[in-house]
């Protein structure tokens, strides 16, 4: 046990140092952004995106003194072949139970991976690549759900009422395929029933196995497909498989592959009261959550560990986690939106948190009025305890987290060697030795963009505890931000916090977000009618939209329906 724990206190450490040299040290003149930089703005883009599920978004960075700070978002992503999309290990799990009517706590285990590091979103067509390794885990996956659908009597039943090839290649393959299946593709299958009948013996239950097992490895099961002409709009089949996949992570139902059959959605609206209609299912409200916690990266508490922190434990990172998901999934079933998230004084609280709100322990999670000192998510807790390092303030990596999370900056790559941090002076302050760490850099990279970000948050410790001094010297949360105005400046991250929501930038990068991972791809120019509504419906005022209203506007845009010319 001792020796875990100096491995995790010695991950966290390198951590630290691995953020301070991978947010540019010494490597970044210019701020990298994702895409090309704004014909008005300062210092130029330093390249594309290093990688990004939300494709790359063009910034020309933050301005310094005199800027003004234009943005201009101009996607740059990189594709590979989206017109047959893998399913993802989740996706097919789902389906096959679904297509198999196994029961819904069926865990097929598929051991399918993902491409780590690639993307933002792990459901990105560039992270779900079928290697060796993929295809046998696929092969398994499908051998152990056929099992499962022969188990008894009762799932036979479920699966097919009848006992004759074509009927149940017919009914389960246009479920495994959704699609109806081609004449040519009903002989295929009914023959190898019948050889699964010659060589395991003459009944159902002997043949059905090798028929599930062909269907569920077939790339018209492994793969979503839009094989359509570009610039035309996807089939009926085509756009129920999207919709399902997304919104329920799941293969569609017979009633939504009823309704492409009868032409039922193919037009826009008809499609967006279908849509409407799975937002208000549970399904929905799961896939939001992943959303919200693939952006935010809420999967780092499950290896967060503090060192020489009294009110450290591990059951505190588990109850920050719970947290953060109970505050993301009210801001979807409340239809809230990104100024919520970026501005709301209500979060959860549990007996562990409780102390570092300074409020009274309840015995279980509940929501709490936080006062107006912690507005939005940034300013809860447990995201500030994900970007400290035992005790101290990360101030790069709070700076970074803004930067990419909220702006859709990218950041540059690391360099080869990263000096060792300096220590902390009997009155240094941990934002003088970030200054200092930092002042040799590119000036636009971090004093221009990651650091004054970071400095905001000053007024919270390593847990998430407010704070008032540092090293016996008041706290200077203050700093100088350009977005697409004219520089602003602000005393502490409240400051910050209200400034962002009035911006229109955070709220373009977060519908580019929203579309990239509904739409499972890197966006592209051709997208940039689509960001700029969703960025509009979110930015709009007080009558700003909220995440339910901005999915519904992505299903009703052609970006969603028709098959893009600008994709490969």
């Amino acid at each position: 046990m001792e020796a875990a724990s100096g491995s995790r206190k010695f991950g966290r450490m390198a951590d630290f140092l691995l953020a301070l040299g991978a947010l540019g040290l010494a490597s970044c003149g210019q701020t990298q952004a994702r895409g090309k930089p704004s014909a008005e703005g300062g210092a130029s883009a330093a390249g594309k995106a290093s990688h990004g599920g939300g494709g790359s978004a063009g910034t020309n960075g933050a301005g310094g003194s005199g800027s003004t700070g234009v943005v201009s978002f101009e996607p740059s992503g990189a594709p590979i072949y989206t017109r047959a999309q893998r399913l993802t290990a989740s996706q097919f799990e789902h389906a096959a139970i679904d297509i198999l009517r196994l029961p819904a706590t069926t865990e097929l285990q598929t051991g399918v991976a993902t491409q780590p590091g690639i993307t933002t979103f792990d459901n990105n067509e560039r992270a779900l690549v079928v290697d060796p390794k993929n295809f046998l885990a696929f092969e398994e996956a499908a051998e152990r759900a056929a099992a499962l659908a022969m188990a008894s009597p009762e799932a036979r039943e479920r699966l097919y009422a009848g006992t004759d090839a074509a009927g149940f290649v017919r009914e389960v393959g246009r479920r495994a395929f959704r699609r109806p299946l081609s004449d040519e593709e009903v002989d295929r299958y009914t023959g190898l029933f019948a050889r699964g009948e010659a060589l395991y013996g003459a009944a159902f239950e002997n043949a059905a196995p090798l028929v599930i097992r062909a269907l569920l490895s077939s790339p018209s099961f492994l793969y979503r497909t839009e094989l359509g002409p570009s610039g035309e709009p996807l089939s009926g089949y085509e756009i129920a498989s999207k919709l399902s996949f997304w919104l329920r992570d799941t293969t569609p139902s017979d009633e939504l592959l009823d309704a492409a059959a009868k032409g039922e959605l193919d037009e826009p609206e008809a499609l967006v009261a279908i849509a409407r209609g799975m937002l208000e299912e549970p399904a929905a409200s799961s896939k939001m959550l992943d959303f919200h916690s693939q952006l935010y990266r809420l999967n780092r508490f499950d290896e967060l560990t503090k060192a020489g922190v009294p009110a450290w434990t591990d059951a505190l990172a588990i109850e920050a986690k719970q947290a953060s998901q109970r505050f993301f999934e009210g801001i979807f079933s409340e239809n809230l939106g990104l100024r919520e998230i970026l501005t709301s004084s209500r979060g959860f609280v549990g007996p562990l948190l409780a102390p570092l709100y300074m409020q009274d322990a309840p015995t279980a999670l509940e929501e709490r009025e936080l006062g107006p000192q912690r507005i939005g998510y940034f300013m809860q807790a447990p995201p500030l305890m994900l970007t400290g390092v035992n005790a101290t303030p990360n101030i790069l990596q709070r700076g970074a987290d803004i930067a990419q999370q909220v702006l859709c900056f990218t950041l540059p790559s690391p360099p080869p060697d990263i000096p060792p941090p300096p220590s902390l002076g009997p009155g240094s302050t941990n934002r003088q030795r970030t200054a200092e760490y930092t002042e040799t850099c590119g000036l636009a990279c971090h004093n221009e963009l990651i650091n004054p970000l970071g400095y905001a948050f000053e007024g919270f410790d390593g847990l998430g505890a407010g704070r008032d001094t540092d090293k016996g010297q008041p706290i200077d949360a203050s700093g100088s931000f350009g977005l697409s105005g004219p520089v602003n400046t602000f005393s502490d991250a409240r400051e910050l916090m209200n400034l962002l929501a009035q911006d229109p930038q955070p709220y373009a990068c977060y519908g580019q977000m929203l579309a990239s991972y509904a739409l499972q791809r890197d966006l592209v120019p051709g997208d940039m009618p689509l960001i700029e509504e969703l960025g509009a419906m979110g930015s709009n005022g007080s009558s700003s939209s909220g995440i339910q209203d901005i999915a519904l506007a992505l299903v009703r845009h052609p970006t969603f329906r028709l098959r893009s010319e600008d994709l490969p």
